[in-house]
C-alpha cells in the first residue's frame, strides 16, 4: 500500500466518525426512544464493569458524576475510527447525553465493541466534561479475551478523569495508532 493510498484510508476513516453528526433531526419520539436505548445499555455496562473490577461499584458511590459510552471500533491497516453514544450522570441524577468519536492513523487490523466508564470526583471537571466535551490523543492497545466470557478491560489515569475504564465486548483488535477521541453533549438528545 502506499502513501497516498493510506492518506485516502485515513481521510475515509475520519469522514466515517463524521457521518452521525449529518443525520437529521430525530422527532421526539425517536430521541425518546435513543436515550432510554442508552439509559438501558448504561446499566448493562455497569454491571459488566462491576464485575471485573469489583472496586468500582464503591468508586461509583463516590463519585460527582459518571459518563457511560457504548460504541465501536474499526481499523484496517493503516488507519480507523470510533464511535459512541453514551450518557452522563451526576450527583442529582441530572443526565447529558453525549457522543464520542475518534479517528486514527497507525498500523491494525480488526474491529472491536466497546464501553468506556469516566468517573469523576468534582464539579468542576464534570461540568467541562457535559458542557464543553473533551478530547485527547494516542492510543495503543492490544485486546486479547481477558476473562471467560470473552471480555478485555483497560484502566486509564486521564487528565480532568478521577478515574477512566474501557472494556471490550469481545478483545478482537490489534493496533497501535495516534488518533484523536472527541466526547461532546448531543444537541438533539438533550433538548
Amino acid at each position: 500500500m502506499t502513501i497516498h493510498h493510506a492518506l485516502l484510508l485515513g481521510i475515509a476513516s475520519f469522514t466515517a466518525c463524521l457521518m452521525p453528526a449529518c443525520q437529521s433531526v430525530p422527532s421526539a419520539e425517536e430521541r425518546a426512544a435513543e436515550r432510554s436505548k442508552i439509559d438501558a445499555e448504561r446499566e448493562v455496562v455497569l454491571q459488566k464493569l462491576y464485575a471485573i473490577y469489583p472496586e468500582t461499584k464503591k468508586q461509583m458511590d463516590e463519585a460527582y458524576g459518571s459518563a457511560v459510552f457504548s460504541g465501536t471500533n474499526i481499523f484496517v491497516i493503516f488507519g480507523g475510527g470510533s464511535g459512541a453514544e453514551g450518557v452522563a450522570t451526576d450527583k442529582s441524577g441530572k443526565k447529558t447525553y453525549m457522543s464520542m468519536s475518534e479517528a486514527s492513523a497507525g498500523i491494525g487490523l480488526g474491529g472491536k465493541g466497546f464501553y468506556i466508564v469516566c468517573l469523576f470526583d468534582n464539579d468542576l471537571d464534570y461540568r467541562n466534561f457535559t458542557e464543553k466535551g473533551w478530547s485527547f490523543n494516542a492510543r495503543a492497545d492490544a485486546a486479547a479475551k481477558g476473562t471467560d466470557d470473552g471480555e478485555a478491560g483497560n484502566v486509564a489515569n486521564t487528565s480532568g478523569v478521577w478515574k477512566y475504564y474501557e472494556i471490550t465486548k469481545d478483545g478482537a483488535l490489534l493496533q497501535a495508532a495516534v488518533g484523536v477521541r472527541k466526547f461532546w453533549p448531543d444537541e438533539h438528545l438533550n433538548n
